[in-house]
């Protein structure tokens, strides 16, 4: 394993595969609503809580492959490094074969576009049917919530600039080489993590399962404010939690801190967060 602050390499049997990180975003406790329900004493602040926005980078059987985009120059400052990253890794945006998402949010389709165009100009982009379908129903702006307009207007944008080469899938397919989508429903109705899986080693990149770190290892049932299905997204992060933790599935979380792997243990009647050493 190689990397730096910029950017991490790893490899998961023959595959490889790089941690990109491209910034930061400030997410508030209020977010959570359970946090403002009484009782509810969590220990915590009232936030915000420096949240990692992280990308990945699979090399496998010849093809790159780029795992979400970040969430682009849109957001500030704090975000939009996902470029600067691949280039302290040696990967050419240009060289990106496709890109696989795990859902459309700002943080995660944000990068995909620039003001001309397609931010990868030779890139098929690949997401989950259920994904592509919520995102581009006529109906949708009639029926969001007001907080959702600037992330509709983001799916959309990164839908259009990929427009002729964009192709969908259905749960359970692989998706590239050694590479399995993973139906994550809640969050998004097509939010989809990607298992790797090589030589007998295993990587589950586990898309937006936790958000907070700090509040929702501790707080499986705690959704966030974000989610289009939160009964649904807390029924999917139990289910994944209670399942990696048995099986010590090694993880990549797109907000989780630098590494941004590691493992689910169990903690009491919750769980925890072990991280990787860098």
């Amino acid at each position: 394993m190689t990397g730096s602050a910029s950017f991490r390499r790893l490899a998961v049997g023959e595959i490889e595969v790089f941690v990109l990180p491209d910034g930061v975003l400030d997410l508030p406790l209020a977010l959570f609503p359970a946090a403002s329900e009484p009782g509810a004493d969590a220990g915590f602040g009232p936030g915000p809580f420096p949240t990692a926005i992280n990308c990945f980078a699979i090399r496998t059987a010849g093809r790159l492959y780029l795992v979400d985009a970040g969430a682009g120059p849109w957001r500030g400052p704090a975000t939009g490094n996902l470029v600067s990253a691949m280039a302290a890794a040696g990967l050419d945006p240009e060289a990106v074969d496709a890109v696989l998402m795990t859902h459309l949010h700002g943080d995660h389709a944000g990068g995909l576009f620039t003001e001309t165009g397609a931010a990868f100009p030779k890139a098929e982009l690949m997401l989950a049917e259920a994904e592509a379908a919520f995102w581009s129903d006529p109906d949708l702006p009639s029926r969001i919530p007001e907080r959702m307009t600037a992330t509709l207007a983001t799916a959309t944008k990164a839908l259009a600039a990929y427009a002729g080469r964009t192709t969908t899938f259905a749960a359970g397919r692989e998706v590239a080489p050694g590479v399995t989508a993973i139906a994550l429903p809640g969050h998004t109705p097509g939010q989809t993590g990607y298992r790797i899986e090589s030589g007998g080693e295993h990587l589950f990149i586990w898309a937006d399962i936790v958000h907070v770190a700090a509040v929702q290892f501790p707080h499986p049932d705690w959704t966030i404010a974000f989610d289009t299905d939160g009964e649904e997204a807390a029924r999917t992060r139990g289910r994944v939690f209670a399942e990696c933790a048995a099986e010590g599935t090694r993880i990549a979380g797109m907000h989780l801190a630098f590494p941004a792997t590691g493992r689910v243990v169990r903690h009491g009647p919750a769980y925890a967060w072990a991280a990787d050493p860098i």
